[in-house]
């Protein structure tokens, strides 16, 4: 049968910002994508009142750049992001491969695919930020990514990269894990506190990894919020209190988000929009003679899908 997808939600509340409490909002059993659709799991439905008492949890972790994860040295981070990874490689591996099939009916090979280039792609930018931080240039660096003395004119400064603050991360449906981490990784690396709105359909692998988050990371340093998006979303922007935004999805979606932030220009703003995959059938594949290649062009669309 199915995997049942659940967090043990009064575990994690206080490390990953996910309220257990039931008089204050619901869960939404979600259905899987099989023609029996059995019940695989339950997504809390949080509530406005609920919602913002995550972000008062990220607030606190962030503290102005003050917070223990933000002061945690870069080798610090590196450390404990690894220590996540290994732990849903060999932990949760596949039970997270189960619900992505399950929930939103991606074969094995699909399910396995994602979950691996996720793993490996955060492996990869650690290894990126470690390069970087051998380099001679930046051998004064004093663990900081990509720090060093530089000069400009007869002013000289030391320059290093520095975190933003809050980020809200929002990802799609049909890559829930890979595309969401692509944005989160590397926000919690450079010592951002995270606020990762969990999508509707496709969230239940998230619950999956909140207990790694929980047991590598500082509290608060990554939040999950679960729910309806109009009901969850513009309240966090119209606090002003969200210095970052990763959003992939459609633009119209992403304007509206923005406009709702009552500083706008201070927002910084990281989006992938309308990425529609192009299938481009040109008249000769249609021959008699191209049999072969038009099936597998058709292959290549149906996966690009």
């Amino acid at each position: 049968g199915p995997p049942l997808a659940s967090a043990m939600l009064s575990d994690v509340h206080g490390c990953c910002g996910v309220d257990d409490d039931d008089d204050n909002g619901i869960s939404k059993d979600l259905l899987s994508k099989s023609f029996t659709r059995p019940v695989i799991g339950k997504m809390p439905q949080m509530s406005p009142t609920q919602t913002l008492a995550v972000l008062k949890d990220a607030e606190a972790a962030w503290n102005g750049g003050s917070g223990t994860w933000p002061q945690m040295s870069l080798k610090e981070r590196l450390n404990a992001i690894s220590n996540v990874l290994d732990d849903l490689e060999t932990n949760h591996r596949e039970q997270m491969v189960q619900v992505l099939m399950w929930e939103i009916g991606k074969n094995r090979k699909d399910a396995e695919s994602e979950v691996d280039r996720t793993i490996a792609f955060g492996r990869q930018v650690m290894d990126v930020i470690r390069g970087i931080n051998d380099d001679p240039r930046h051998s004064m660096a004093d663990d900081e990514f990509g720090g060093s003395w530089q000069h400009v004119g007869s002013t000289m400064a030391f320059v290093r990269r520095a975190a933003v603050g809050i980020v809200l991360c929002l990802g799609p449906m049909n890559y829930p894990l890979n595309e969401t981490y692509a944005t989160l990784i590397p926000a919690l690396l450079m010592g951002n506190v995270v606020l990762m709105k969990i999508p509707t359909i496709g969230g239940l692998v998230h619950l999956l990894t909140m207990e790694a988050f929980q047991k590598a990371l500082p509290p608060g340093a990554m939040n999950f919020v679960s729910g309806r998006g109009r009901d969850t979303m513009p309240i966090l922007m119209e606090t002003g209190k969200i210095d970052s935004l990763a959003f992939i999805g459609g633009s119209s979606a992403a304007d509206e988000l923005i406009r709702q932030h009552p500083h706008p220009h201070r927002l910084k703003v990281f989006l992938q929009l309308e990425a529609k995959n192009m299938g481009i059938f040109l008249p000769d594949l249609f021959q008699s003679t191209k049999q072969e290649e038009l099936s597998r062009a058709l292959d290549q669309a149906i996966l690009g899908a």
